[in-house]
């Protein structure tokens, strides 16, 4: 049984612990927090048999793995301490916020023999397939991807209140947080990225809030990007061939496939949205499943879209900075 601490008292710690109670190959034994009161209550609150801490040295004889959800700037140090101990890491997306601190965390991995995995849900649910099946059987050529969540921060934004996700250091808003989800799944299907063409609309920190992206892939496949924390979006998500289109709701979870044949009226539902879906269970079977088999094929492929991903996020950040052409 594989022996887990965690980091974070967040909603998304609280998520990840409830999927993991189901899992009879992993145990949370161990909680962090800065404030080892917040521990101790997610502790409680989740009726876990577990120790609290505030000191990361204190967490090393408890656990096998530790599951990260701080905010973005820490991961690559939180990582990086837990790695060079020899302990698996799965990490809370982005990687890091640096391409070469995510490229030192894959070797720090490999050195040490352990696993290090981004804790990226949509790659690890059933219904990925039917993404990848698409592009496998019918070579689209372009993809229009579409997440614009309005933020539940938004109210406190607009009164100048900015936590760690809006922070210019910690967080990045959506340029690392929400940004991630579309280019990640872009790369995961279609390749590496040789060409980004970004504008974005900033808050006075320089915490991105709405991102206009077009990444071309070494497949020659274009993908166009609109994403917005500050927002709600209505239109769905396309992938499009001269053969058939691909429409999807949710770049994150994947509902409501559809297939559209060019020269049919036909519209095939290849996937129904799924209420009692838990991605963080996939998600961990996945991590868990990896580490039982020393699969390090499968942490190497994974790590190298993580690392990809990081990459062009930080080539979107560069690019917003240019002004374009008159």
């Amino acid at each position: 049984m594989i022996k887990f601490g965690t980091i974070g008292t967040s909603k998304i710690t609280d998520k990840f612990i409830k999927s993991a109670i189901k899992n009879p190959n992993c145990k949370i034994v161990c909680c962090y927090s800065r404030d080892k009161s917040r521990a101790q209550e997610l502790i409680r609150n989740n009726k876990l048999y577990a120790k609290a801490a505030d000191n990361f040295d204190l967490m090393l004889d408890e656990i096998d793995a530790i599951y990260i959800a701080s905010p973005n700037g820490l991961h690559y140090e939180q990582a990086k301490y837990f790695l060079t101990q020899q302990k698996h890491v799965l990490l809370e997306k982005p990687l890091t916020l640096t391409f070469n601190q995510s490229l030192e965390l894959f070797e720090i991995a490999k050195r040490n023999n352990v696993f290090l995995m981004e804790a990226y849900k949509t790659f690890h649910c059933p219904q990925f397939s039917h993404l990848f099946e698409f592009v496998k059987n019918y070579q689209p050529f372009i993809a229009n991807l579409n997440l614009n969540r309005y933020s539940s921060r938004m109210e406190k934004v607009k009164m100048g209140q900015l936590d760690s996700v809006f922070d210019a250091q910690l967080g990045k808003g959506s340029t690392y947080d929400m940004l991630i989800y579309p280019v990640e799944l872009s790369i995961a299907l279609f390749g590496p990225v040789i060409e980004v063409k970004a504008m974005g609309q900033k808050l006075s920190n320089g915490s991105g809030m709405n991102d206009c992206v077009i990444l071309k892939h070494e497949s020659d496949v274009l993908t166009n990007i609109v994403c917005s924390k500050a927002s709600r979006g209505i239109i769905e998500s396309e992938m499009l061939s001269d053969i058939a289109t691909l429409t999807f709701k949710n770049v994150i979870e994947l509902e409501e496939i559809s297939l559209y044949k060019t020269n049919s009226q036909e519209v095939q539902l290849v996937h129904k949205t799924n209420t009692d879906k838990d991605l963080f269970e996939y998600e961990i079977s996945v991590f868990l499943k990896m580490i039982y088999e020393n699969d390090f094929n499968l942490r190497d492929y994974l790590l190298d879209i993580s690392c990809e991903t990081v990459r062009v996020l930080n080539l979107v950040e560069s690019n917003q900075e240019k002004l374009g052409e008159i």
